[in-house]
This record gives structure tokens, C-alpha cells and sequence, in this order.
């Protein structure tokens, strides 16, 4: 009995399933990425609200 192999199916599976894996990998970068940027500019306005109190509050 003679076999045909398919590995055009298999290969083209394979892509499929490290491309979805990199995007995944690449939102949930995103997503981490984001959250400390908006950690550091509301940590930034805190520090920038504070200090023009303070120099208010001094005149």
C-alpha cells in the first residue's frame, strides 16, 4: 500500500498556529505596556498637582 504524504496541510497548520501565538504574545505586550504607561502618567500628574499646590500655597 503506498502512502501520500501531505506536509503542505501540516505546514500551512503550523503557520497558522505560530502566527496566532506571536499575535497573542504581542497583545498581551500591548496590554501590559499600556497599563504601566498610564501608571506612570497618572503618578506624573499626582507629582505635577502637587507640587503646583505647593508653590501656590507658598505666594
Amino acid at each position: 500500500m503506498k502512502l501520500i504524504a501531505d506536509t503542505k496541510g501540516q505546514v500551512s497548520a503550523e503557520l497558522i498556529l505560530i502566527l496566532s501565538v506571536m499575535s497573542m504574545i504581542i497583545l498581551i505586550t500591548a496590554y501590559y505596556t499600556t497599563n504601566i504607561i498610564n501608571d506612570i502618567t497618572n503618578h506624573t500628574q499626582e507629582v505635577i498637582k502637587t507640587g503646583r499646590d505647593n508653590i501656590l500655597s507658598k505666594l
